[in-house]
């Protein structure tokens, strides 16, 4: 052994302990965008079981098609497509992904618009009041409409959501005030125009956690699936999320 022998498998030691710690180190943005596509993976797995043979229409983010947007808002809203993609399989066809037209203030100072800074979908403020009228009438086909944005504010409002019948509604991380209080959401659940929705189970990992490669196990570990069957259960369970 020479003298520097030592030296030489000190720096070994060091690159293989740098190597290991980036390797597995947390990766908070990468589990989000992954956890991201278990939530909507799960929710578009129950309505291929729930509703077989349907079109889906998908709305989503219009700020993804800013080029000025971030690139984690933009992965988290792809990540969100590629598993509900995943989760209708070939029971459910997507008819088209399409963005609510916006108010015209929104595009130039969207916080003016928040006055609710804790909503879990910020874009519910933003769309304009007929946004959902105006896609489900280009889209007249399709008898469920996926919103990865939530409902714009006056939902109650709208000829899509008033009407019996289809098309009905599956909602990512919901800010459930938009529809009114407990009775209203199970009341339109009830009804079928809420067909289901996602929501953070509490206590659940953070983005801290890296998921596992059950996707099964990781949406029931993250997420709760509420639908008309257990809506009034998980409310008993969780008050506080309604």
């Amino acid at each position: 052994m020479t003298r520097q022998t030592p030296a030489l498998l000190f720096v070994a030691l060091v690159a293989a302990g740098f190597a290991l710690w980036f390797f597995l180190k947390p990766d908070p943005q990468g589990n989000a965008v992954r956890v991201r596509e278990i939530a909507t993976r799960g929710l578009a797995e129950h309505l291929a079981r729930t509703h077989p043979g349907k079109k889906a229409l998908i709305v989503s983010n219009p700020f993804t098609e800013r080029k000025d947007t971030a690139k984690a808002i933009v992965e988290m809203e792809q990540a969100g497509i590629r598993g509900l993609r995943g989760g209708f399989g070939q029971s459910v066809s997507m008819a088209a992904i399409a963005f609510p037209e916006l108010k015209p203030e929104a595009r130039e100072n969207p916080r003016a618009l928040l006055t609710d800074v804790e909503t879990s979908t910020p874009l519910s403020y933003l769309m304009t009041p007929g946004a959902f009228d105006q896609l489900a009438s280009k889209h007249p086909d399709s008898e469920i409409i996926v919103s990865l944005i939530g409902l714009p504010l006056e939902i109650a409002r709208c000829e899509v959501w008033k009407a019996a019948g289809p098309p009905r509604f599956a909602l990512l991380l919901p800010d459930l005030k938009v529809i009114g209080d407990a009775v209203a959401v199970i009341g339109a659940m009830k009804s079928g125009k809420l067909a289901a929705f996602v929501l953070v189970r509490p206590g659940a990992p953070g983005d801290d956690t890296t998921p596992g490669r059950d996707l099964k196990a990781e949406f029931e570990k993250r997420f709760l699936l509420v639908t008309a069957e257990n809506v009034e259960q998980v409310l008993q369970a969780h008050p506080k999320l309604f």
